[in-house]
């Protein structure tokens, strides 16, 4: 289900259970150089955004913090994340598609844009 499709306590509990797991993932010092050049990107047209740096973001979940990646797909499809790890792989390809829609992708990057110190772009 898409956060644009969901009532605010689904999109609430979906927030707060994906809170945690993203600032795993944003703290982690090996992010810095991905997250610098996706803060640079041209992010006018959100899907093409998402195409340009999912596959390493991805990539670099899997990697070192495939818990959290768990976390984060397992909320969005409002199962476990014990469940996520267990899923056939096309299945969790399906659930991230179904889960992913340009409001998402627009709330986290207005989000990074806000939390910049004042002064700064």
């Amino acid at each position: 289900m898409k956060i644009s499709e969901m009532t605010n306590d689904q999109a609430s509990e979906v927030l707060l259970r994906i809170a945690g797991p993203i600032s795993n993932i944003l703290d982690d010092e090996n992010s810095k150089p991905m997250l610098d050049e996706m803060q640079n990107a041209d992010k006018s047209n959100p899907t093409k955004f998402l195409a340009l740096i999912l596959p390493r973001l991805v990539a670099f979940c899997l990697k070192d913090h495939k818990g959290d990646l768990y976390e984060i797909v397992g909320a969005l499809s409002f199962k476990p994340a014990a469940k996520v790890g267990n899923m056939n792989f096309l299945a969790t390809v399906k659930e991230i598609r179904e889960s992913i829609d340009d409001q998402l992708i627009g709330f986290f990057t207005s989000s990074g844009n806000a939390t910049a110190t004042p002064g700064q772009e």
